[in-house]
């Protein structure tokens, strides 16, 4: 790994490979390709807008084509998947985006982004694009604490949940992310058959869809809201790791949101399992003015989890750089603090 590759980058293949750390970042919110109608399964594009270059096989397809409504929110925008160039290691990293963005935004540049990173210890690779486009804190505020634990449930599962936001009443089944992943790799396994996508379905006949995926082999992660998202799966479902990426962030008024407790039922021990990462927040008298603004109580999220404290710093960012934000150059640095739950370097 070479000094000048981003951070960013190098930390999810030193978790991936064992280690403790992942970067954090986030997506510029803005149209992404595929954002006009459904789209058939295709290779990624190599220029422009969501260009990846480099790394293995790479596909894109919207969920529409992969079986959703087109009548959901981001039903035509794309989802990538990345196959591994090498031997396979028989696990699914899943990324998911942060709020307003897209898959095709969770990269720096087209040859060095989280995609082509996670390919390098073998394994697949799926992020697909979901209803992201209202932030939970938005939705929930700082005065309903069991909202946001409420607002995560219907998201991933495309069924309102009691306490949810309002806004999630009219949400379709296959808007959950669940579902959407679900036909992703259903749709994958029938578009590529040679290409090891099977592995990740546990049974094809099941009528539920989180009944149809291999949690076992999968390691949940994302930006932001998604990061968040990857945190409740942990909750819902035993998988391999749990990443955090600037992010879990619900904490109303500053207090962890009552899902986030340790000691809630989780099928992913947080202790055991879980890793977050992510820039510091700088307090003034109590009340964050530095630093990740955007999800300033990161730290008593992975206090509340279980998590301990861990940091490493690296260069700082430029001046126009935000901390939350994906870095839009490779030239991007920041100043970073991770927390790790447990030694364990599987």
């Amino acid at each position: 790994m070479t000094q000048g590759r981003s951070f960013a980058i190098a930390s999810l293949v030193w978790l991936l490979t064992g280690a403790w750390l992942a970067g954090c970042g986030s997506s510029p919110p803005g149209p992404s390709p595929g954002s006009m109608g459904p789209v058939a399964i295709q290779s990624c594009p190599t220029s422009g807008p969501g260009a990846v270059t480099g790394a293995g096989p790479c596909w894109v397809f919207s969920p529409a084509s992969a079986g959703a409504s087109p009548l959901g929110q981001n039903a035509s925008r794309l989802n990538y998947a990345l196959e591994p160039p090498g031997t396979a290691r028989g696990t699914l990293v899943v990324l998911l985006n942060g709020s307003g963005a897209s898959p095709s935004q969770l990269m720096i540049d087209a040859s060095r982004n989280l995609f082509a990173s996670a390919l390098e210890s073998g394994n697949h690779v799926l992020a697909v694009a979901y209803r992201s486009d209202v932030a939970v804190l938005t939705m929930c505020g700082s005065t309903r604490p069991d909202c946001y634990g409420a607002s995560r449930s219907t998201l991933l599962t495309g069924v309102f949940a009691p306490g949810a936001d309002n806004s999630l009443a009219d949400i379709r089944a296959d808007e959950g992310i669940i579902a959407r992943m679900d036909q992703a790799l259903r749709h994958l396994v029938t578009a590529r058959p040679q290409a090891g996508w099977d592995a990740f379905i546990r049974s094809g006949t099941a009528t539920a869809p989180a009944d149809r995926i291999a949690w076992q082999r999968i390691i949940a992660s994302g930006h932001s809201q998604g990061g968040g998202h990857a945190a409740y799966l942990g909750k819902l479902f035993s998988v391999i790791r749990v990443v955090q990426f600037s992010s879990t962030c619900d904490a109303p008024a500053g207090v962890p949101a009552p899902w986030t407790a340790a000691d809630t039922g989780w099928s992913t021990a947080p202790a055991a399992a879980f890793f977050g990462f992510s820039a510091p927040t700088v307090f003034t008298d109590g009340v964050p003015t530095a630093g990740d603004l955007n999800c300033p109580y990161h730290l008593a999220v992975w206090q509340n989890l279980g998590c301990r404290r861990r940091s490493r710093q690296m260069t700082r960012p430029p001046a126009r750089e935000s901390i939350h934000t994906w870095p839009r150059s490779s030239a991007a640095r920041t100043t970073h603090g991770g927390s790790r739950c447990s030694d364990d370097t599987r």
